[in-house]
């Protein structure tokens, strides 16, 4: 599984893979990184840093139905990914269950507040959860 920043990435193969996936050519190119295996564009995410230094929000995660066996992975990646930016915390929001499940399962804590921070950024239904670094 390899990272690339979204930039770096031909604007040919983002058409191809967003008409294949039915997304929004728009979501991709906002996209920071992109997930590519054996060659080919899985999947993509957006790590957007917070007002605070080292908060990091997973504001985006797709990877394709085909590939979806490979989450648990690519969430382990993004984790240690953003441990290289020196993140203290990260935080995600689920709007299904089996996405609280994964969370849960990678030691993510559910937010019984509200987060403030994402109170202008976001109006959701659904569960905030964190994952905090030991120093």
């Amino acid at each position: 599984m390899k990272l690339i920043e979204a930039r770096d990435v031909s604007m040919e193969r983002l058409e191809q893979f967003a008409k294949t996936n039915e997304i929004a050519i728009g979501v991709l190119q906002q996209a920071c990184y992109i997930v590519e295996t054996d060659g080919k564009i899985i999947g993509f995410f957006e790590l957007e840093q917070i007002e605070t230094d080292g908060v990091y929000w997973l504001k985006q995660l797709y990877i394709v139905r085909e590939q979806a066996m490979k989450l648990p992975l690519l969430l382990e990646y993004i984790l240690q990914f953003a441990r290289g930016k020196n993140a203290s915390v990260i935080y995600a929001h689920s709007e299904q269950p089996v996405t609280d499940l994964l969370l849960e399962s990678l030691r993510f804590s559910l937010q019984v507040d509200g987060l403030d921070v994402f109170k202008e950024k976001v109006d959701r239904k659904g569960h905030w959860w964190s994952y905090k670094y030991a120093n």
